[in-house]
């Protein structure tokens, strides 16, 4: 079986999903925090008065250079634009030692203009520096009516901080483009243990507020889906203080799935004092916008009648699991922005992912010595599986997976000690963030079951510390030598676990 994790858009029922993808882009060149102080940012529609709103002053920007009498506040996708009533005394917001511009809209004229609205998501900032330069940021705003998607807090000691690169490899071509000479690109996310500043807004769930719009119109939702989503991490944040080096985990997306769509396993395994480097592989993923706003959205479609293609593709996954490892190694030695100098422990490194991902995990083991454990969320193997993997191996089965016959064939040639978990009640989406969106869904399609959505019968709520916990207690044990007796056998604790353990 070859289980890909697209969210399937037929069944979804709503009559207000565009038929094309929204075409509006606005770069960010700043950062806003509407209703400075309050997360998730909810309104009353009903009432009036104005609106705060908080530009971040950052090394580009001084919020003495802002020219209030030109700021302005839009909808994404609308023209009317409201300017600011008055500019109030910059601050520091965020708490970063920087003073931030304040300024305030009235809320019967955004109400008036159509850019608050019961379905409003998000609104854009405009303006000019006295400089001259152009000011754009956005950020959520809902009605307080609205439905949201907030995730349980991390349980770790530690922050969590959140940022995205793109980096090429010079020395791959892209073999997935029919040009010519195209090098393989790729996007990262780090989630990091990170200095708390519980004055700062947490990040967007998608960082790059368009790529999460075109990811929700693939998967027939929304494409305001995402801005409902409410996680923790926040952007940019300096590392936990300290010169203690954390563990890397490095992470792979279901095929035709988004990184941000496992933020939740992220936060929690960077609160615990990880370092969760997400790979986003461009043309094996959800859609993907680069810093210079070009929008790589094709996607290579798998079948498990060309096992030929599937093998390359995801020797070419763990290729770009390899290069990210060299890229971090760069890092750990000289960071330009001095974040990571140091501080990564490149001694102790896991790989895991979902479905694909997951078994592209297994590949990268078999073929990097520098990885010294793997973990596979419910994926089908492929590849050449008689290849032993010499590492402690964990993997996580939805009820979907009875006779998947590569799983029982990768335990046959696991040369460590194996870890069979079943997870009863679990779709293939369980181990997504999706897990826990049911009722956001529903907001939009009363009718909207959990089979749909390969969610499974398990609670969401429940599924999602399940995996987290197992996840967790995984690369504890074998990353960080830490005892688990968790993962010795059954757990009375979790009775909807069944684990088998293979000793090598």
């Amino acid at each position: 079986m070859l289980a890909l994790c697209l969210v399937a858009a037929t069944g979804c029922g709503k009559d207000d999903v565009d038929p094309q993808p929204p075409s509006y882009f606005q770069p960010d060149t700043a950062a806003l925090d509407v209703l400075p102080g309050v997360y998730p940012n909810a309104i009353d529609l009903t009432g009036a008065g104005s609106l705060d709103v908080a530009v971040l002053g950052d090394e580009t920007l001084a919020a003495e250079e802002l020219l209030a009498e030109e700021a302005t506040l839009s909808a994404p996708e609308g023209k009317a634009k409201v300017r600011a009533l008055a500019a109030g005394t910059a601050r520091d917001v965020d708490g970063d030692g920087r003073l931030d511009a304040i300024l305030s809209f009235s809320v019967p004229e955004l109400k008036a203009a159509g850019v608050l609205t019961p379905q409003t998501a998000q609104v854009v900032f405009g303006a000019r520096t006295r400089g001259g330069a152009t000011v754009s940021a956005r950020d959520s705003l809902h009605d307080v009516h609205h439905p949201v998607l907030r995730f349980p807090p991390p349980t770790g000691p530690h922050a969590v901080g959140t940022l995205e690169d793109a980096w090429t490899d010079e020395a791959r071509e892209e073999t997935l483009t029919p040009a010519s000479g195209d090098k393989r690109e790729l996007k990262v996310r780090f989630w990091y243990p990170a200095r708390a500043r519980p004055q700062a807004q947490p990040a967007s769930y998608f960082l790059t507020w368009r790529e999460g719009e075109l990811v929700a119109w693939t998967q027939g939702l929304p494409p305001s889906f995402y801005s409902f989503f409410f996680a923790g991490a926040v952007r940019g944040v300096p590392l936990a203080d300290g010169e203690e080096r954390f563990p890397v985990l490095l992470f792979s997306h279901g095929y035709g799935m988004a990184t941000a769509l496992y933020s939740g396993v992220a936060e929690e395994l960077a609160s615990q004092g990880y370092v969760v480097v997400a790979i986003s592989h461009p043309r094996g993923g959800g859609p993907l916008v680069f810093p210079d706003g070009r929008v790589v959205d094709e996607l290579v479609q798998l079948t498990p009648l060309d096992p030929a293609l599937n093998t390359r593709v995801q020797a070419q996954w763990a290729a770009d699991a390899r290069f990210v490892l060299d890229r971090l190694t760069a890092l750990d030695s000289s960071d330009p922005a001095g974040r990571f100098t140091g501080r990564l422990d490149l001694g102790r490194i896991g790989a895991f992912g979902h479905s694909f991902g997951g078994s592209a995990a297994a590949e990268l083991c078999r073929t990097d010595a520098r990885v010294h454990a793997g973990l596979n969320l419910d994926g089908t193997f492929h590849g050449n599986l008689e290849v032993q993997v010499q590492v402690p191996f964990l993997v996580m089965n939805s009820e979907g997976a009875e006779g998947d016959l590569s799983r029982d064939l990768f335990f046959q040639h696991l040369g460590a000690t194996g870890y069979d978990l079943d997870l009863q009640g679990a779709g293939h989406l369980t181990f997504s963030d999706l897990v826990l969106a049911l009722p956001l869904i529903r907001f939009d399609s009363p009718q909207a079951t959990a089979s749909e959505y390969q969610l499974g019968t398990l609670d969401g709520q429940r599924s999602f510390t399940l995996v987290n916990t197992y996840v967790r207690a995984f690369f504890d044990k074998h990353v960080r030598a830490r005892p688990t007796p968790l993962l010795d056998g059954p757990s009375a604790e979790h009775p909807e676990v069944e684990l088998v353990v293979h000793l090598p």
